[in-house]
């Protein structure tokens, strides 16, 4: 394909473009380390394109409070960046702040090595203020608790203070959004992706760049394109189904985990997607029984050469008896090997997460969904009316694991305070009877 890009580069008008790298995710596996790693790797493909402004569309933490050592390692990054005059301009998004609307994202941009656009909560409006960096507007909308940015967006209760169109103005905008061309519920329905309402898309289509965050799915997926909205997608994600859509990507679309390089000097812009596999070697195996799967697994792992090593292992076809048994055998094989091993039991084909466009479904992989069909069966049980989508997040909210380093007496405070919210929502705003 003939690239999209000309000989001579001005990296004013070009910016790097990233988002979820959710640096703390799977704190109890050996993939601990590998959202930090990305972090850093990303960091060097901005250095090597001699790029000088990165963009991190939100969720640059996996929680607000990570643990002191993550924040050590970030700051090593950030004044890397800093000192080859690399200017980082962050949105916060949903796992970035606390309830209260602060985190460890605030705490790096007092003390210079991150810029978030400014923004305040006003008389039920939304005040976004812009930072210029080389004669680029960069506005940021943040991802709010419970996706209230949404609302803002489709009520037009946003202002974007000093905006001119004879500017190149760009959004930093942590949320869900459909693209045009693109049915993102399709791939899963974990996104709750939305479709706006034409004049909220014509209030987007006035800068001349939406930089995404918040959906962990590449979107658009092609390697070089004009758009003016894109998800440049997580480089490792935060959970299992995170790790098969890497496996989809590259199997399917033959694509990788990407970071996006922007450039704004035409309209609309030019994006060109720098592939990366950050470290993660990811297969997947069907098992039918118990007899052989030491040497099955074995020899999927000695084909794996990344530092990640991460295997699906499919046991639908293994009756329930044998199950518990050859999980047993599996977290065994993982804890030797220092490998990765996530257990699903059904199979590839009645998998939802691996059949990214063939819809939604509920199986034994996907926590959330068993916790959602559950919520349904005791509501229908129960004969009441409830936000189903309330009580899922209020159980999320009661089951946030505590952070490693962080006050525990300020977490119980923040999930109190969250889940005393979510239920008066409940009770008091037509969501129960």
């Amino acid at each position: 394909m003939v690239s999209v890009y000309s000989n001579v580069r001005c990296w004013v008008l070009l910016f790097i473009h990233t988002a979820d790298i959710h640096v703390g995710a799977f704190p109890h596996s050996v993939l601990r380390e590998a959202c930090i790693e990305a972090f850093k790797r990303i960091s060097e493909i901005v250095l090597s394109e001699n790029v000088k402004t990165v963009v991190i569309a939100g969720d640059l933490f996996e929680s607000s409070r990570p643990s002191y050592e993550l924040v050590v390692k970030v700051v090593r990054i950030l004044k890397e960046l800093k000192s080859n005059g690399v200017r980082v301009i962050a949105t916060p998004g949903s796992h970035d702040v606390t309830f209260k609307g602060y985190g460890t994202l605030t705490l790096l941009s007092e003390v210079g090595l991150v810029t978030i656009p400014p923004f305040e909560e006003k008389d039920l409006t939304l005040i976004l203020k812009p930072v210029e960096v080389d004669g680029v507007k960069f506005y940021g909308l943040p991802g709010f608790k419970g996706g209230k940015e949404i609302e803002y967006l489709e009520r037009k209760r946003i202002v974007y203070r000093d905006f001119s169109e004879n500017d190149i103005n760009v959004l930093v905008a942590h949320t869900s959004l459909e693209i045009p061309g693109y049915n993102i519920t399709d791939i899963s329905k974990k996104y709750s992706a939305i479709k706006l309402s034409k004049d909220a898309y014509r209030a987007l289509l006035n800068f001349r760049y939406v930089a995404l965050g918040h959906i962990h799915f590449p979107v658009p997926i092609e390697l070089e394109f004009k758009s003016t909205l894109a998800y440049p997608g997580a480089p490792i994600g935060r959970d299992a189904n995170d790790i098969i859509e890497t496996f989809k990507l590259r199997n399917t679309f033959n694509s990788d985990r990407r970071v996006l390089l922007v450039d704004v000097s035409t309209s609309p812009p030019k994006v060109k997607a720098l592939l990366d596999d950050f470290g993660l070697d990811v297969d997947i195996l069907t098992v039918d029984s118990i007899s052989n799967i030491i040497r099955d697994v074995m020899l999927k792992l000695n084909d794996m050469h990344g530092k990640y090593k991460c295997l699906i292992v499919y046991t639908g076809r293994v009756s329930f008896d044998q199950f518990e048994k050859l999980r047993k055998h599996l977290n065994e094989l993982a804890r030797k090997h220092n490998v990765w091993i996530h257990v699903v039991h059904s199979t590839v084909e009645e998998d939802d997460t691996l059949s990214l466009l063939e819809g939604f479904k509920v199986d034994l992989s996907n926590i959330e969904a068993l916790e959602r069909e559950a919520i349904r069966s005791i509501v229908r049980k129960l004969g009441i009316s409830v936000d189903e989508e309330k009580l899922l997040k209020l159980i999320n909210i009661l089951g946030r694991e505590y952070p490693e380093g962080s006050k525990k007496y300020e977490f119980d405070e923040e999930v109190v305070e969250e889940a005393v919210k979510v239920l008066n929502e409940i009770l008091f705003k037509g969501g129960g009877e």
